[in-house]
């Protein structure tokens, strides 16, 4: 099935911005930086708060595992290599969704 519009290198991330909730949703593409990462979170966080001008310092994974009662958990991982640690989410989130 084929989602116009869609683009099939991007997947969806749930930000929590300072821990709040609910989390925004938006689509992040799969070769993104750490650094480009963390500019997309600062002109998401304008667009939705338009006076914070606060900038992204940190993002942290959360890294999904089942526990020995097979209710998903979330480990939390946070990026700090620029290439390694973004590409190691992606490929745990890669493993998660297609399961």
């Amino acid at each position: 099935m084929e989602f116009p519009g869609l683009d099939p290198n991007t997947k969806l991330a749930a930000i929590y911005y300072n821990g709040g909730t609910p989390p925004h949703l938006f689509r992040i593409h799969n070769d993104v930086t750490l650094s480009g990462m963390k500019d997309e979170l600062d002109q998401i966080n304008r667009q939705l708060n338009h006076k914070d001008t606060r900038r992204v310092v940190g993002v942290e994974y959360r890294c999904p595992f089942p526990d020995s009662t097979g209710s998903l958990r979330f480990s939390r991982m946070k990026l700090t290599n620029d290439d390694d640690d973004v590409r190691t989410m992606f490929s745990v989130f890669g493993q998660h969704i297609t399961r």
